[in-house]
Protein backbone atom coordinates (compact mmCIF):
# COMPACT_ATOMS: atom_id res chain seq x y z
CA UNK A 1 0.00 0.00 0.00
CA UNK A 2 2.82 2.17 1.03
CA UNK A 3 4.54 1.40 -2.50
CA UNK A 4 1.60 2.49 -4.54
CA UNK A 5 1.56 5.59 -2.62
CA UNK A 6 5.34 6.58 -3.07
CA UNK A 7 4.68 5.38 -7.13
CA UNK A 8 1.45 7.92 -7.21
CA UNK A 9 3.47 10.66 -5.37
CA UNK A 10 6.65 10.01 -7.93
CA UNK A 11 4.08 10.14 -10.80
CA UNK A 12 2.69 13.65 -9.45
CA UNK A 13 6.49 14.37 -9.28
CA UNK A 14 7.43 13.79 -12.66
CA UNK A 15 3.85 15.44 -14.28
CA UNK A 16 4.65 18.72 -11.56
CA UNK A 17 8.04 18.27 -13.47
CA UNK A 18 6.82 18.51 -17.12
CA UNK A 19 4.75 21.40 -16.02
CA UNK A 20 7.00 23.64 -14.63
CA UNK A 21 9.60 22.57 -17.83
CA UNK A 22 6.31 23.60 -19.68
CA UNK A 23 6.22 26.79 -17.88
CA UNK A 24 9.94 27.88 -18.27
CA UNK A 25 9.24 27.40 -22.21
CA UNK A 26 5.86 29.58 -22.58
CA UNK A 27 8.47 31.84 -20.21
CA UNK A 28 11.07 31.60 -23.08
CA UNK A 29 8.63 32.24 -25.87
CA UNK A 30 6.85 35.25 -23.98
CA UNK A 31 10.53 36.11 -24.17
CA UNK A 32 11.01 35.66 -27.48
CA UNK A 33 7.41 37.16 -28.44
CA UNK A 34 8.96 40.30 -26.97
CA UNK A 35 12.06 40.36 -28.59
CA UNK A 36 10.41 39.80 -31.69
CA UNK A 37 7.84 42.70 -31.43
CA UNK A 38 10.73 45.01 -30.23
CA UNK A 39 12.32 44.41 -33.34
CA UNK A 40 9.32 45.15 -35.24
CA UNK A 41 9.24 48.17 -33.85
CA UNK A 42 12.54 48.83 -34.48
CA UNK A 43 11.94 48.39 -37.77
CA UNK A 44 9.30 50.33 -37.69
CA UNK A 45 11.56 53.24 -36.65
CA UNK A 46 14.12 52.39 -39.36
CA UNK A 47 11.35 52.52 -41.80
CA UNK A 48 9.98 56.24 -40.65
CA UNK A 49 13.81 57.50 -40.21
CA UNK A 50 14.34 56.11 -44.36
CA UNK A 51 11.18 57.98 -45.37
CA UNK A 52 12.05 61.09 -43.45
CA UNK A 53 15.59 60.77 -44.97
CA UNK A 54 14.11 60.47 -48.27
CA UNK A 55 11.76 63.40 -47.77
CA UNK A 56 14.93 65.31 -46.79
CA UNK A 57 16.85 64.58 -49.85
CA UNK A 58 13.38 65.31 -51.73
CA UNK A 59 13.35 68.88 -50.02
CA UNK A 60 17.11 68.99 -50.18
CA UNK A 61 16.77 68.63 -54.28
CA UNK A 62 13.67 71.28 -53.95
CA UNK A 63 16.50 73.85 -52.89
CA UNK A 64 18.86 72.97 -54.96
CA UNK A 65 16.80 73.60 -57.84
CA UNK A 66 15.69 76.69 -56.14
CA UNK A 67 19.18 77.89 -55.36
CA UNK A 68 19.86 77.22 -58.92
CA UNK A 69 17.10 79.29 -60.25
CA UNK A 70 17.44 81.76 -57.65
CA UNK A 71 21.51 81.89 -58.75
CA UNK A 72 20.07 82.24 -62.23
CA UNK A 73 17.44 85.07 -61.67
CA UNK A 74 20.54 86.63 -59.12
CA UNK A 75 18.79 86.17 -56.28
CA UNK A 76 20.23 85.32 -52.73
CA UNK A 77 20.67 81.81 -51.30
CA UNK A 78 20.94 82.72 -47.55
CA UNK A 79 17.60 83.02 -47.17
CA UNK A 80 16.71 79.53 -47.42
CA UNK A 81 20.03 77.73 -46.52
CA UNK A 82 18.80 77.89 -42.60
CA UNK A 83 15.83 75.55 -43.37
CA UNK A 84 18.42 73.53 -45.20
CA UNK A 85 20.40 73.12 -41.90
CA UNK A 86 17.37 72.23 -39.94
CA UNK A 87 16.04 69.96 -41.79
CA UNK A 88 19.38 68.20 -42.00
CA UNK A 89 19.70 68.51 -38.25
CA UNK A 90 15.99 66.87 -38.42
CA UNK A 91 17.43 63.96 -39.88
CA UNK A 92 20.14 63.86 -37.24
CA UNK A 93 18.31 63.67 -34.21
CA UNK A 94 15.82 60.92 -35.86
CA UNK A 95 18.58 58.74 -37.11
CA UNK A 96 20.06 59.11 -33.39
CA UNK A 97 16.95 58.46 -31.77
CA UNK A 98 15.99 55.13 -33.98
CA UNK A 99 20.19 53.88 -32.86
CA UNK A 100 18.80 54.42 -28.96
CA UNK A 101 15.51 52.88 -29.28
CA UNK A 102 17.49 49.58 -31.04
CA UNK A 103 20.60 49.79 -28.33
CA UNK A 104 17.32 50.02 -25.80
CA UNK A 105 15.05 47.04 -27.56
CA UNK A 106 18.64 44.96 -27.69
CA UNK A 107 19.47 45.76 -23.86
CA UNK A 108 15.70 44.67 -22.90
CA UNK A 109 15.83 41.51 -24.49
CA UNK A 110 19.49 40.67 -22.78
CA UNK A 111 17.84 41.72 -19.33
CA UNK A 112 14.64 39.69 -19.73
CA UNK A 113 16.52 36.31 -20.71
CA UNK A 114 18.86 36.62 -18.07
CA UNK A 115 16.38 37.44 -15.59
CA UNK A 116 14.65 34.37 -17.06
CA UNK A 117 17.54 32.12 -16.85
CA UNK A 118 18.07 33.46 -13.35
CA UNK A 119 14.84 32.23 -12.03
CA UNK A 120 14.95 29.06 -13.84
CA UNK A 121 18.33 27.97 -12.07
CA UNK A 122 17.07 28.83 -8.30
CA UNK A 123 13.74 27.21 -9.37
CA UNK A 124 16.08 24.08 -9.96
CA UNK A 125 18.46 24.74 -7.43
CA UNK A 126 15.40 24.82 -4.75
CA UNK A 127 14.03 21.93 -6.20
CA UNK A 128 17.16 19.60 -6.02
CA UNK A 129 18.47 20.78 -2.51
CA UNK A 130 15.09 20.87 -0.71
CA UNK A 131 13.55 18.14 -2.60
CA UNK A 132 10.20 20.08 -2.84
CA UNK A 133 8.20 19.54 -6.29
CA UNK A 134 5.19 21.41 -6.20
CA UNK A 135 2.09 20.78 -7.21
CA UNK A 136 1.01 22.67 -10.88
CA UNK A 137 -2.29 21.52 -11.23
CA UNK A 138 -3.75 23.27 -8.09
CA UNK A 139 -4.57 26.23 -7.24
CA UNK A 140 -3.49 25.65 -3.53
CA UNK A 141 -0.36 25.41 -2.49
CA UNK A 142 0.66 21.83 -2.31
CA UNK A 143 3.28 19.06 -3.38
CA UNK A 144 5.58 16.43 -2.16
CA UNK A 145 8.81 16.34 -0.89
CA UNK A 146 11.21 13.38 -2.50
CA UNK A 147 14.98 12.88 -1.08
CA UNK A 148 16.45 9.84 -1.94
CA UNK A 149 13.93 7.00 -1.74
CA UNK A 150 11.52 9.39 0.84
CA UNK A 151 8.59 11.08 -0.20
CA UNK A 152 6.19 13.08 1.62
CA UNK A 153 2.97 15.13 0.60
CA UNK A 154 2.26 18.01 1.69
CA UNK A 155 0.30 21.38 1.68
CA UNK A 156 0.38 24.60 2.66
CA UNK A 157 -2.61 25.86 4.68
CA UNK A 158 -1.11 29.20 5.64
CA UNK A 159 1.35 30.55 2.65
CA UNK A 160 4.17 33.25 4.20
CA UNK A 161 3.93 31.68 8.08
CA UNK A 162 6.71 30.66 10.33
CA UNK A 163 4.70 27.24 11.17
CA UNK A 164 4.23 26.63 7.36
CA UNK A 165 7.97 27.14 6.90
CA UNK A 166 8.45 25.18 9.99
CA UNK A 167 6.35 22.35 8.86
CA UNK A 168 7.96 22.17 5.50
CA UNK A 169 11.59 22.00 7.03
CA UNK A 170 10.35 19.12 9.33
CA UNK A 171 9.44 17.16 6.31
CA UNK A 172 12.64 17.66 4.66
CA UNK A 173 14.45 16.52 7.72
CA UNK A 174 11.73 13.23 7.88
CA UNK A 175 12.85 12.61 4.19
CA UNK A 176 16.53 13.32 4.59
CA UNK A 177 19.00 11.30 6.37
CA UNK A 178 20.33 13.72 8.60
Amino acid sequence: MEARQEQALLRRAADSEVRFQQVIEAKHQTVNEKQAQLQTQVAAAEEALRREKEAALELQTEVSLERWELQQNAKNLSALWPEVEEISAAVRSTHAKVLQQREEAEEHSRDEKQRLEIASRLYEFYAVVSGIRWDMETEKMEGYIAIGEKARAFKVETPRSAQSADALWALIEACSDY
